[in-house]
């Protein structure tokens, strides 16, 4: 019987896929891993973050404070708000932060950051934005009150996560993850409407301690509220109360707990001078 060898049809060795769509699946599926592991994590932290021990806090502040350390100094304008700061804390609940101001120049952003570590950071465009040393103090004990209440772990929750990820993966030197250090720096912090009125309420009995009245304390947000007017059926998609409502709640506040309204202190001219970072 002569024997008739059959040809090979297919060969498990040689795929029939395309090279590049090997790789972009490959590529999403290592990327679908990552993000899973990231919103795992960043539930996670979430839910522990309160828990979170200081010093494990300090450690993540090391990647954001070691980008203004490197100053021998503070500036004026930093001197005088690190003094308002100090200022507080004989009136705060103990804490063993070590708080430190820094301002960021960008004369377009008018806010305050509260970020691990016991850093806040300033954008140059809020001093546009007010006259006084109450207003600016009011400011600073706002950003206290996240530190008070860890609203700044929650808002920077996820974020921390993706750059413990990218950490881990390319190292804390690489290009990718200090560039995600950066988007934290200067990204706004979203905090719920709740955290943003408890903050505004602790920031408010600390002016009154402090100073012992609350004269400017809805200043800013009467400055502004006409520059970031936004529509009333926005408040069902916001995270922050709307600047109206922050008055309001403000204002009812002080009349709740009989707060005083007294003099204003001029705002130091060494926030004018256009020259207040390093």
């Amino acid at each position: 019987m002569k024997f008739t060898p059959k040809e090979i049809q297919g060969n498990v060795n040689i795929s029939t896929t395309h090279p590049l769509k090997e790789f972009f699946i490959l590529l999403f599926g290592i990327l679908g891993a990552l993000l899973v592991i990231y919103l795992i994590l960043g539930l996670v932290l979430d839910i522990l973050v309160d828990r979170m021990p200081l010093g494990l806090e300090n450690k993540l502040g090391i990647l954001f404070k070691q980008r203004f350390e490197s100053s021998k100094s503070l500036t004026p304008a930093e001197k005088e708000m690190q003094r308002i700061i100090d200022d507080f804390l004989p009136y705060m609940p103990a804490t063993k932060y070590q708080f430190r101001v820094y301002i960021i120049n960008q004369d377009k952003v008018s806010n305050a950051v509260a970020v691990p570590g016991g850093l806040i950071l300033v954008y140059s465009g809020l001093f546009k934005d007010i006259q006084t040393e109450n207003e600016l103090a009011m400011i600073l004990a706002h950003e206290l009150g996240h530190f008070a209440h860890r609203d700044h772990l929650r808002g920077l929750g996820r974020g921390l996560v993706l750059a413990a990820i990218s950490i881990v993966t390319f190292g804390a030197d690489s290009a990718i993850t200090q560039f995600l250090m950066d988007i934290l720096i200067t990204t706004d912090l979203r905090f719920s409407r709740k955290q943003e009125a408890a903050a505004d309420k602790f920031a408010l009995e600390l002016l009154n301690k402090k100073y012992g009245h609350v004269a400017g304390a809805t200043d800013y947000f009467e400055h502004i509220k006409d520059k970031k007017t936004l529509p009333r059926f926005f408040k069902f998609f916001s995270t922050h109360p709307l600047y109206p409502e922050r008055i309001t709640m403000l204002n009812e506040e002080i009349k709740n707990k009989c707060y005083q309204i007294k003099e204003k202190i001029p705002l130091n001219p060494i926030f004018k001078t256009g020259d207040v970072s390093h």
